[in-house]
């Protein structure tokens, strides 16, 4: 707990490490005050979510990373960075099968929805309208 507090001190700029002690130390109690600081309820401010999904990943629940790349992609696409949003679900995906877990419908089909945007969109680009289409 100690250690933990002391990373949360120094901010985000530690928060790799705050993540690993959590991870490596699967203790709930410490979870959940790394969530609070993750949330802001420490300071008021949110911390950005790729945090919350990577600390989900250290300790396992690839079902709450999951959702977790699901809201961080779809924050992504509606700033229009599509690219990164894709990335982000393409990464999280790579991640479940390499752990040999399960990828739920919902991550992939959200990714297959980015994909062929990115797809169509390259297409466009070379004058490739047929392709575009199909």
């Amino acid at each position: 707990m100690k250690a933990l507090n002391l990373y949360l001190d120094c901010g985000e700029r530690e928060m790799d490490r705050a993540i690993e002690v959590v991870g490596k130390a699967r203790s709930d109690m410490l979870t959940h005050t790394l969530i609070d600081f993750l949330m802001g309820e420490r300071d008021g401010e949110p911390k950005d979510p790729n945090y919350i999904y990577r600390l989900y990943v250290s300790l396992g629940n690839y079902e709450q990373a999951a959702s977790t790349s699901i809201l961080i992609a779809r924050q992504e696409r509606e700033l229009g960075n599509y690219k990164v949003a894709h990335f982000s679900l393409y990464q999280t995906m790579h991640e479940m099968e390499n752990a040999e877990v399960k990828v739920p419908s919902e991550l992939r089909r959200a990714f297959l929805l980015l994909h062929s945007y990115v797809l169509v969109k390259k297409q466009v680009k070379m004058g490739n309208h047929m392709n575009a289409a199909r």
